[in-house]
């Protein structure tokens, strides 16, 4: 299978700082979700903004589905891509719910019919249909984000990139976040990048690529991840609260199941073991 993305040596620096990234590789398989994770100011942002064509490699190439990336080609590629970002208020610009998500197909022409289909059927994958007449800035921070996501949905993009789309919301809106990304892997098949120093968020993720020093410094599934103590402590990153019992209770010389458990299975565990 050809990979849907591909970035091939690329380097980047901005004009007033150093490299940002050094010879960066890497690949996501159609339909994959991937994790980018590491430290702030990392670079995980910097590929998003690599990826849409916000940013150009000073070296290297990037592919989407085999064809690189170029100035003349960049506003047809980008038109495949739905992009998320951190804080919600940054995607508002409707005075309602559902013009808020038809303005970005109202950027690219798309027929009245076909834009209103549109619009009802992102807002219904993200459980906002009911409130499409409410003003945005009346709804909650998760709210918020959700009309963000069907905005994003609503161009029917190849490709999904959250840039930390989780990191401004309360427990509750995240895990709603979350479930809902877990539908649209199910059900729609897009290629997902999840940008995020949240490591709850990695349960979602088929694939890690954790960056460090500028460079890929690992790839591999979470749990393997988990397990690289001194990767994380430099990319500042905590172990999910439920993987941090589990090797607290370690050190304490407690035996523990064979697999790391996620915290209803920790809760489980430990109401049978009390």
């Amino acid at each position: 299978m050809q990979p849907k993305i591909e970035f091939r040596k690329v380097d980047f620096a901005y004009q007033t700082e150093v490299s940002v990234l050094k010879h960066v590789s890497f690949q996501v398989q159609p339909g994959q979700t991937v994790a980018l994770v590491g430290a702030n100011g990392s670079g995980k942002s910097t590929i998003a903004k690599l990826l849409t064509g916000l940013l150009t490699p000073n070296q290297g190439s990037i592919l989407v589905d085999q064809t690189t990336l170029t100035p003349q080609n960049m506003a047809e590629l980008r038109q495949r891509i739905g992009l998320v970002f951190q804080n919600p208020d940054d995607q508002i610009v409707g005075a309602t719910v559902a013009e808020n998500t038809a303005f970005g197909l109202e950027n690219r022409n798309v027929s009245r019919p076909e834009m209103q289909r549109r619009v009802q059927m992102a807002l219904e994958q993200v459980e906002m249909w009911e409130y499409r007449d409410r003003e945005p800035g009346l709804l909650s921070g998760g709210q918020k984000q959700r009309v963000a996501l069907a905005s994003a949905l609503a161009i029917t993009p190849e490709i999904l990139i959250l840039d930390e789309a989780t990191s401004m919301l309360d427990p509750q809106a995240k895990q709603e976040l979350n479930q809902i990304i877990q539908r649209l892997q199910q059900q729609v098949g897009l290629t997902i990048i999840l940008i995020t120093h949240d490591l709850e968020m990695l349960a979602l993720a088929e694939r890690v690529i954790a960056l460090d020093r500028q460079q890929v410094a690992f790839t591999g599934t979470a749990a393997e991840l988990f397990h690289q103590e001194d990767l994380l402590m430099r990319m500042q990153l905590e172990l999910p609260f439920s993987l941090q019992v589990q090797r607290d209770l370690a050190a304490q010389q407690v035996p523990l199941p064979a697999n790391d458990l996620n915290e209803k299975e920790l809760i489980a565990w430990l109401t049978k073991l009390l």
